[in-house]
């Protein structure tokens, strides 16, 4: 699930005022893992990994070419 600024807000908030990850996660309709993830503050919806990936199908004969 891709989590949009506000909805990040409600869930750092509300975690912040002291209610539960599971009372978050139940209330807005999200996974418990999503909310504790944002809870924990590791990630920020702004911020994506870059995706890279190796070829793993890259034989002798094409390197030597």
């Amino acid at each position: 699930m891709i989590v949009e600024m506000d909805l990040y807000y409600q869930i750092r908030s509300r975690y912040n005022d002291g209610e539960s990850i599971r009372s978050i996660a139940r209330k807005l309709g999200i996974s418990r893992q999503t909310v504790k993830k944002y809870c924990r503050g590791d990630t920020h919806p702004d911020e994506r990994k870059p995706y890279h990936r190796d070829s793993e199908v890259v034989t002798q004969e094409v390197i030597d070419f």
